[in-house]
């Protein structure tokens, strides 16, 4: 609101819009990331101290042709931002490169498909073949520690269970954090027996290992699971615990009281 007003200099408008892209290259660190790139360049784009041809040359540096390569969901995000400025005036479409003045009327680019998975997961290789397919850095590990024969299928498993609980109880919003508890899903629905072993006594079992002692943040998890993993999780902890102990919480309390 303040720059479509003109509150801010002109110039230090577009320096930042110019800038801000290009300094947060894709995959970046987490710590090493811009978070006002979006906002730089919709500042830029309502800024009337801007002339509509250098807004048109903004957007083909930001999102045109020849832009550096970003992650899909960072250029999704700069289409958003181009349509609604292009809808309300504020880009003149006659300026801009033809690819792009015809994007205005058509929806930002989706995200990437999810992976197909195997529709009947046989064994522990298939099983892990499913996390594999939804989560690139599992999957980097599995091809590099079984390169090296050093990948044990239950050990790396719960240190993969632990990893994705830790992420998801931390806010972590990237798409294979959901990929997984989906990827669960399917193996304990149309897994064969070994398949499904590996989930619930390799992964469920170390979680819960976590989960137990981490209050809140394991009841969260918990409360993610499907409905096919929720029972399974469920039969675990009965399991271990005695009949109608079904919960963290209700084995905190048994815990707590003795009983």
């Amino acid at each position: 609101m303040l720059s479509s007003r003109g509150y801010f200099p002109a110039t230090s408008v577009l320096a930042a819009a110019q800038r801000a892209y290009p300094t947060d290259p894709h995959g970046a660190p987490r710590e090493k990331r811009v978070y006002d790139a979006h906002d730089a360049f919709a500042c830029a784009l309502v800024h009337p101290g801007l002339a509509p041809n250098v807004r048109a040359k903004l957007v083909e540096a930001t999102i045109g042709a020849e832009a550096a390569g970003r992650g899909w969901r960072s250029r999704r995000k700069s289409f958003a931002i181009f349509r609604w400025a292009a809808e309300h005036g504020h880009v003149d479409r006659s300026l801009l490169s033809a690819p792009l003045a015809e994007r205005v009327d058509i929806r930002p680019p989706r995200g990437p498909k999810k992976p197909a998975l195997d529709p009947h997961p046989q064994g522990g290789r298939g099983a892990l073949a499913c996390f594999a397919a939804v989560w690139p850095r599992f999957r980097q590990r599995l091809e590099s520690e079984r390169e090296h024969e050093s990948w044990l299928d239950y050990p790396g498993i719960a240190d993969m269970g632990r990893r994705h609980a830790r992420a998801f109880t931390s806010g972590c919003k990237a798409p294979w954090v959901q990929d997984v508890f989906e990827a669960m899903e399917h193996v304990l629905v149309h897994g064969d027996g070994e398949a499904k072993n590996l989930v619930v006594v390799g992964l469920m079992e170390a979680v819960q290992a976590w989960a137990y002692p981490a209050g809140r943040a394991g009841d969260r998890y918990e409360a993610m699971l499907p409905p096919n993993a929720a029972k399974a999780w469920a039969d675990l902890i009965e399991g271990w615990t005695g009949e109608g102990i079904r919960t963290l919480d209700a084995w905190r309390k048994k815990g707590t009281t003795g009983a």
